[in-house]
């Protein structure tokens, strides 16, 4: 029995609403990237019809490290001043937050942002999580996470990591959880907007970009491969 042909989506017109009836048509549909320029300069694919809830999803790069950088220092602080952590304990404690980082950013990109969703709210969340950036991969609006919606991921961990260490260590892994996320979509942006010189810049570039066009169901990393070694999910960039 074959499954029935899949709407066709007017780019042209909000999306968001769309892919509810696109069926299993979504996966391949979502993942074909638009070509550079094919919206004009500045162009940006419409999610909705209100203009509260459009200008919502453009979010500038610089607005990440605003918002957390100053929290992350205040983490370290608070963990040393106020909970007595020596230096030495709250740099080991950032480091292992750091490398936490990169597992939570495979797991979440693999995991999540790569799901195949089968129903129409699925289909939904999944185009406004993730699906929006592989379908148009060159809307630098469309390309970090909103402060909110990464304030909703940290609150739990957070939490979690409270009921298993004391108080001032997880302010410090924390911190480094959060520098971490920093990292990775400071790097995310600068790989898709940025020209990046140095030999590793250069790497994480094609890596990312070989993502995208290739291989969109491996190389999840986009800080670090690091995962994808160690889980096998890498591709070679030849």
């Amino acid at each position: 029995m074959t499954s029935p042909p899949t709407p066709p989506v007017l780019l042209d017109a909000p999306i968001v609403a769309q892919v509810r009836d696109m069926g299993v048509g979504y996966d391949a549909w979502v993942h074909r990237s638009l070509r550079h320029g094919s919206l004009g300069q500045g162009g940006s694919l419409r999610l909705f019809r209100s203009d509260a809830l459009e200008r919502m999803t453009h979010i500038p790069w610089w607005l990440v490290p605003l918002v957390w950088l100053p929290l992350i220092s205040a983490l370290w602080v608070l963990a040393a001043a106020w909970q007595g952590l020596g230096a030495g304990s709250v740099a080991w404690l950032a480091l292992t937050g750091l490398l936490g980082w990169t597992l939570i950013e495979y797991l979440l990109h693999r995991f999540f942002f790569h799901w195949k969703p089968q129903g129409a709210l699925g289909r939904q969340i999944h185009f406004m999580a993730h699906g929006i950036h592989h379908l148009d991969p060159w809307d630098a609006t469309r390309l970090v996470c909103p402060p909110l919606g990464a304030l909703m991921l940290a609150t739990p961990i957070f939490g979690l990591l409270w009921l298993a260490l004391p108080l001032g260590s997880t302010l410090a892994l924390m911190g480094g959880l959060l520098s971490g996320y920093v990292l990775y979509d400071m790097t995310h942006y600068h790989v898709h907007h940025r020209t990046c010189r140095t030999r590793w810049g250069k790497f994480l570039k094609a890596y990312h970009l070989a993502h995208h066009h290739k291989h969109h169901a491996s190389m999840f990393g986009v800080s670090s491969p690091l995962w994808d070694v160690v889980f096998r999910t890498g591709r070679p960039l030849a």
